[in-house]
């Protein structure tokens, strides 16, 4: 909602807002793929009508099929038909046409989801100092997924687009590591959380495909509304 009020006070239109709520109960759903490409057309139950051929760009923010369709699958069917909605989504969002922020990957819907030891092993190759990180058998799976830092650490977090880097104010070298990280996983849109050690020298924490834009500020506004108005990413 931040984005979307932000785009269309920056004279974005026409603009729409589409959640995957109302993806779910669409009342037509058309995704054909063919040797001129792949096209796609929904009717929502408000009566909008989405087509490929009208769209110009996206901020795609879709982390996972809306759930509520699932429940009128038999339980022992859940799985697999969580499995087909995933693939089906992957599809039609990679068929959006135009500029498209946040982009469809195998990994992701809107980008890269990795495990932590693979951030920590990403950001070293990026260039980030990398705290020690060590998983056991013994350990619950959760722990692949929390940060890095430690609990009483404080975060800051900045939201890389392309190639810039928005947010909070850091050092030049920690800037560049945050584009090369989005680069090394494919992911567009990329929020990085980072923390100070006891020397001041500035950690990784994590990663993820969902950042939380405001703490882009309106510089990343500006930036999305360029992209999307030009009809192309970086």
């Amino acid at each position: 909602m931040w984005a979307f009020e932000g785009l269309r006070r920056r004279g974005l239109a026409p603009l729409e807002l589409v959640t995957t709520e109302a993806l779910a109960y669409s009342r037509l759903w058309e995704h054909r793929i063919g040797g001129d490409g792949a096209h796609i057309r929904i009717g929502l139950q408000d009566g909008r009508m989405l087509c490929s051929s009208r769209i110009r760009g996206a901020l795609n923010r879709v982390l996972t099929p809306a759930q509520d369709l699932l429940r009128h699958a038999v339980p022992s069917d859940r799985d697999y038909a969580f499995a087909e909605m995933q693939a089906f989504y992957l599809s039609w969002l990679k068929a959006l046409p135009g500029a498209v922020i946040g982009t469809p990957m195998p990994l992701g819907m809107s980008g890269a989801w990795l495990h932590a030891s693979e951030w920590a092993v990403k950001a070293s190759e990026a260039g980030f100092n990398v705290p020690r990180y060590r998983q056991s058998g013994r350990d619950p799976v959760e722990r692949g997924y929390f940060p890095l830092a430690p609990a009483d650490a404080l975060r800051t977090s900045v939201v890389v687009l392309g190639n810039e880097v928005f947010g909070p104010p850091v050092p030049g070298a920690v800037q560049r590591a945050c584009a090369r990280l989005a680069r090394l996983v494919g992911t567009d849109l990329l929020g990085v959380d980072l923390y100070q050690g006891e020397r001041g020298a500035w950690l990784f924490s994590g990663a993820s495909p969902a950042p939380y834009l405001p703490d882009g500020g309106d510089a990343l506004l500006e930036h999305m509304a360029g992209l999307l108005k030009k009809g192309e990413c970086q």
